[in-house]
C-alpha cells in the first residue's frame, strides 16, 4: 500500500503540473448510495430477532489522465433501531446470527462505528482495457464476488486486468493477497481471514478447527470470455495458494424467447493439506468437488419462467472459502448455496414478471435441496438437513423526483425436511425472514 500511495501522489502530481489540482478534482466523478436494510426473523416457536441498519456508500473517481485514473471509497453503517441480538434464546443457548450480519461479525457489540475504506486504486487504461491495483473492484467472478446482499460486501485488494482482444473476446486476471469479508470492517490477509466464520465438521464427523492453520497468501484467476451470436463461453481457473485449484466452464444461449446454459466446476486439492493435523485441514486429500448446474428458461413480453438442476457429485465436498465470496449456479439464491455439500441435488424453479408500463418487477425463487444426509459429513461440511426454501421478492425502481432510489422486499420462507429439533434449525432452517431493503443511487 505504501507503493500505491506514492503511485497516486505522483500521477496527483503530474495532473497539478498538466493543468491545476482545482481541474484535477472538478473533472473527477463522485457517486455512491445511501442505503437502509431492514430484518425481521421469526425463528417460529424459538427467539425472534430484528434490526435495522443505515448506511452507505460515497466514492470519488479522478478525471482520466493519459490512461490513468485514481479512485477511493468508503462506506459506513450504523444501527438505527432493532432488538437485543445478544439476547438469548431460552431453549438453544444462542442468540442472533442474520440481524448480525448487517453491523460488524468480529465486533458484535458495536453497532455505531462501523466503516470500512472500501476502495483505493489506480487504473490505467488502454483502448478496451485496463489493468487496476489497489483494493478495487472486481469484475464477475462465480466464486470471489462482492455478493453485496448486506450493509457491506466482500472487497477485494491485489492487482486485477481486463484486456480486450476483439468485440467477441476477452479475458481478466487477477492476483489478489488481502480481502475484507461481507459483514465485516477490518482488511485480512487471506491466511487470517479463512476461518474466520464457520469451520463446519471435518469428514469424520469432527468439528473442523482450520482457522489460524491455513497458509494462503494469495488468489491467483483467469477467465477467458467468448461471444458467438446467441451463445456466450465463460471459462475460469481458481487457485487459491496451499489449498485448490478450482475449475470452472459455462456454456450459456441467450435467444427471443428461449434461454439455456450448462456449467460444471471441478476442484483439486493442494498437497500442502497432507501435512496438516486431519482436524486442522481446510480440507482432505482426494477430495475432489464436482458439481454440475443445468437451466432452461422462457421469456415473453415481461414474463420469465426458469427451471434448474444442480448436481454435486459424489467425489468429495465442493468447498469454497465463504470469506471470498458466494457460488453462482443456477440453482443459488440468498440462503441457499451449494457450498459445503457433495452427493446432492437441487432444483430451482423462478418466475418473473416486469409490470408493463411501470418499475415494478415481482418474482418468486423456489428450491428443494436433497443432500446427503445431516450426519453424513464426508459430503456435509455444514450438518445441513435436507430443506424447502421460497424467496419471493418485490423490487421497485422510482422515477421523477425519486429518481435513484430502489426499494427491495425480500421474504424468505424454510423449513428442513426431517429435522425440526430446536439445536438443527436455530439460526439455520425453520424461519421465516421479512427483509426491506432501501437504496438511494447517486
Amino acid at each position: 500500500m505504501r507503493i500505491l500511495a506514492f503511485l497516486l501522489l505522483s500521477f496527483i502530481t503530474a495532473q497539478a503540473q498538466e493543468k491545476s489540482l482545482l481541474h484535477y478534482f472538478e473533472g473527477g466523478k463522485a457517486e455512491g448510495h445511501i442505503r437502509n436494510y431492514f430484518m425481521e426473523t421469526d425463528n417460529h416457536n424459538l427467539k425472534d430477532y430484528h434490526a435495522n441498519a443505515t448506511g452507505g456508500l460515497i466514492g470519488y473517481t479522478t478525471k482520466e489522465f493519459k490512461g490513468f485514473t485514481a479512485g477511493v471509497s468508503g462506506v459506513f453503517t450504523f444501527k438505527t433501531f432493532g432488538a437485543n441480538l445478544d439476547a438469548t434464546d431460552p431453549v438453544t443457548g444462542k442468540s442472533s446470527k442474520w440481524e448480525r450480519e448487517l453491523f460488524d461479525l468480529n465486533k458484535p457489540d458495536n453497532f455505531y462505528d462501523l466503516d470500512r475504506m472500501e476502495e483505493l486504486f489506480l487504473k490505467y487504461r488502454y483502448k478496451n482495457s485496463y489493468i487496476a491495483i489497489g483494493k478495487l473492484p472486481l469484475e464477475y467472478h462465480p466464486l470471489i464476488n462482492k455478493s453485496d446482499g448486506r450493509m457491506k460486501g466482500f472487497a477485494f485488494q491485489g492487482i486485477n486486468s481486463h484486456i480486450t482482444l476483439d468485440s467477441t473476446l476477452t479475458v481478466n486476471m487477477a492476483v489478489l493477497n488481502g480481502v475484507s469479508p461481507r459483514s465485516m470492517t477490518e482488511w485480512f490477509k487471506f491466511n487470517e481471514a479463512i476461518g474466520l466464520l464457520s469451520n463446519g465438521y471435518a469428514t469424520d464427523g469432527t468439528k473442523a478447527d482450520y482457522q489460524h492453520y491455513v497458509s494462503t497468501n494469495a488468489v491467483v484467476f483467469a477467465g477467458i470470455h467468448k461471444k458467438a451470436g446467441n451463445f456466450n463461453l465463460n471459462l475460469w481457473d481458481t487457485h487459491v495458494d496451499k489449498l485448490s485449484n478450482t475449475a470452472w466452464a459455462e456454456a450459456l444461449y441467450h435467444g427471443k424467447f428461449l434461454s439455456a446454459g450448462i456449467q460444471y466446476s471441478y476442484q483439486v486439492p493442494y498437497r500442502a493439506q497432507e501435512y496438516i493435523p486431519y482436524a486442522n485441514r481446510y480440507l482432505q486429500p482426494g477430495e475432489n468437488g464436482q458439481v454440475a448446474s443445468v437451466m432452461a428458461g422462457y421469456n415473453y413480453f415481461g414474463f420469465r419462467a426458469c427451471v434448474a438442476y444442480t448436481r454435486a457429485f459424489a467425489t468429495g465436498r465442493y468447498l469454497s472459502p465463504k470469506e471470498l465470496g458466494r457460488d453462482q449456479f443456477y440453482t443459488s439464491m440468498p440462503r441457499s448455496r451449494i457450498e459445503g455439500f457433495g452427493n446432492a441435488d437441487v432444483v430451482k424453479i423462478s418466475l418473473q414478471y416486469a409490470f408493463k408500463g411501470s418499475r415494478l418487477t415481482a418474482n418468486i425463487d423456489a428450491t428443494a435441496v436433497d443432500g446427503p444426509g445431516a450426519e453424513n459429513y464426508t459430503f456435509n461440511k455444514y450438518g445441513l438437513d435436507d430443506y424447502y426454501q421460497v424467496n419471493s421478492r418485490l423490487h421497485y425502481s422510482f422515477k421523477g423526483f425519486l429518481e435513484g432510489l430502489d426499494i427491495d422486499l425480500l421474504y424468505v420462507w424454510r423449513e428442513n425436511k426431517n429435522l425440526h429439533n430446536p439445536a438443527a434449525v436455530f439460526n439455520i432452517s425453520d424461519y421465516s425472514q421479512l427483509n426491506i431493503i432501501s437504496n438511494f443511487n447517486f
